[in-house]
């Protein structure tokens, strides 16, 4: 017996550990920027800003609870990337978990 024998993952076919990573710093990233952008709407906007801004970051936590329900298909259809959602658990509740911390970024305080 050879090492080329040895089966670790013999449960299924082995999967990338790149799209998690990937998902998750986009997603970091587009957190810490709906952040900023409160900060920002906090201290300088009008009020139309303030309401576009909301509607923005719901749009885009829509986006992350559609990842979540949709999977792949969302994914395919509207990102046009294709990502097994299902295939990966950090990936499907993390877009649950992501779509619940950006409606904290919705803007509350008007200047």
């Amino acid at each position: 017996m050879s090492w080329q024998n040895i089966d670790i993952y013999s449960s299924g076919p082995v999967l990338s550990l790149w799209p998690p990573v990937l998902y998750y710093i986009m997603s970091i990233i587009t957190g810490v920027l709906l952040f900023i952008g409160k900060q920002f709407v906090h201290n300088y906007a009008n009020f139309t800003v303030f309401i576009l801004y909301a509607f923005f970051v719901v749009g885009v936590g829509g986006c992350q609870l559609a990842l979540f329900r949709f999977g792949s298909d969302f994914a395919r259809d509207v990102f046009r990337i294709h990502l097994d959602v299902y295939a990966y658990d950090s990936i499907f509740w993390g877009s649950l978990c992501f779509a619940f911390l950006y409606c904290i970024a919705v803007p509350t305080k008007f200047k």
